[in-house]
């Protein structure tokens, strides 16, 4: 907001950012002001940020007229500085506006602490001079899945059913496998687990929803630069969007040397993907810490492994695909190898989440295999080589005494493990986290094979999705 003109009197800046009320007498012969001696009047009002503030009636006609970077008046010609209105009952920036109809900063409405449209509330003066949290839209019946919006206003983003799936609390889902062939080594052993009712997106979450979140990041704690201190010093990292978390920055999404279907740009208000087809493409180039805070905020989870494997093996972990037993194809699946009929690779990018029906599991939760690999919530702890799955080992050995130990599902080690690359290259990761779920990219068809990384590495073939509900994490 900016000053407006009154009549015949202005405020003059003095030094030492003081103001002092002047008489304006125009000479009709110039049809310029006439300043009248501040020493003389020498009365100060106000201080600044509380002020009206006309600097000079020296006619300007762009803002780069006036001398110290005030802004001039188009209608009335003159260089003004802003102001701002305070709720007092006085229409301090004179726009006409009363104080009521005025916005008086962004607030969080009660009741309404998750994200999405209904996050931001604007206060306004009310009565006596109050300041009051309002809620800046109105709830909508019903969510739309893939937005990442809280159309409904009930503090989560796509939880309608449309959105999720709900499964009930499961007791002998069967997790790893004591077959070498059936992952890298680092499966065995074999043993079920007990997991509490909890529900699963039904879609990875998209570009336009990741977008979406990106935009509700304050201006002022966001930056591009390369990690101040990656977790894997044998890695190169490259340029990463990040927030700033108490004084630490934290790696949200790899924004350099990424392909133009995967990217988002910055626009002056919101973040919108570089290609407006790629807006129900899978989120990739996120982060652990991207994938986390944006499930956070969203008013959920990341999912287990356990979870994971609950929606895309069946209650039993005995389903060798989501869809069933029939062979992989592009019609099921997007991978880079076998899934057409000559053998070759599906598109060579991800598709549109949710777009391969015949791929989706019985319940009709979408690209649990391919398409791109997924965030777990959880650390992977192996020896070195990964030969030897600690965390697996240290599980009670059936299934009444893990489910007595661990009733709402495991969460994972409590921390991860160096892999090391092959040939002493360096490592896969420092602390590894993992993702599952198999990519546009892969050539290994195995369900449950993992990719290992750390939390602050994104690359183009991993996304992520969300759940809710589980052992609490």
């Amino acid at each position: 907001m900016y000053a407006k003109r009154a009549p015949r009197a202005r405020l003059a800046a003095v030094a030492g950012r003081e103001y002092a009320y002047e008489e304006v007498s125009r000479r009709k012969a110039s049809g310029r002001a006439r300043w009248w001696s501040v020493a003389t009047l020498g009365v100060a009002l106000c201080a600044p940020p509380g002020c009206s503030v006309v600097l000079s009636y020296e006619d300007c006609q762009r803002d780069q007229d006036c001398p110290s970077g005030e802004r001039c008046n188009l209608t009335r010609r003159y260089c003004e500085s802003p102001v701002v209105e305070l709720c007092n009952g006085v229409d301090d920036d004179r726009d006409g506006v009363p104080d009521e109809s005025e916005d008086f900063g962004t607030c969080e409405p009660g009741g309404m602490v998750a994200a999405g449209m209904c996050r931001d509330g604007v206060l306004r003066c009310r009565g006596g001079a109050r300041l009051e949290c309002v809620r800046r839209t109105t709830p909508r019946p019903s969510e739309t899945c893939n937005n990442g919006l809280d159309d409904d206003c009930n503090g989560v983003v796509d939880d309608s059913a449309s959105c999720v799936q709900n499964y009930p609390m499961t007791r002998g889902l069967v997790i790893g496998s004591d077959d070498p062939s059936f992952g890298e080594g680092d499966d065995a052993p074999e043993h079920p687990v007990c997991l509490a009712a909890y529900s699963i997106d039904r879609f990875e979450v998209t570009m336009q929803a990741f977008a979406t979140y990106l935009s509700t990041l304050p201006r002022d704690r966001i930056r591009v630069a390369r990690p101040p201190t990656p977790l894997n010093e044998t890695h190169t990292y490259g340029q990463y969007l990040q927030v700033n978390e108490n004084g630490t920055w934290v790696p949200l999404l790899l924004v350099d040397g990424v392909p133009g279907w995967s990217a988002l740009r910055q626009m002056p208000t919101q973040f919108v993907p570089q290609e407006a087809a790629s807006a129900q493409l899978p989120a990739v180039n996120v982060t652990w810490y991207g994938a986390d805070r944006y499930c956070r905020w969203a008013g959920k989870h990341l999912p287990t492994e356990a979870e994971f494997f609950r929606a895309a093996r069946g209650a039993d972990g005995r389903r060798p695909f989501p869809w069933g037993d029939e062979a992989v194809t592009c019609m099921r699946a997007n991978v880079g190898t076998g899934g057409n009929a000559e053998g070759g690779r599906c598109v060579g990018r991800p598709v549109a989440v949710g777009s391969l029906r015949a791929g989706a599991n019985p319940e009709g939760v979408f690209d649990l295999y391919g398409n791109a690999n997924e965030w777990m919530w959880d650390y992977h702890n192996t020896n070195p080589d990964h030969t030897v799955n600690n965390y697996y080992r240290s599980l009670p050995a059936t299934l009444d005494a893990w489910c007595m130990a661990h009733p709402n599902g495991p969460l994972g080690p409590e921390m991860g493990a160096p892999i090391n690359l092959p040939n002493s290259a360096g490592l896969y990761c420092r602390n590894c986290r993992m993702a599952r779920g198999r990519h546009y990219e892969t050539v290994d068809l195995r369900i449950s094979i993992r990719r290992w990384l750390d939390a602050d590495r994104g690359e183009p073939q991993v996304g992520f999705r969300c759940a809710q509900g589980g052992a609490p994490r």
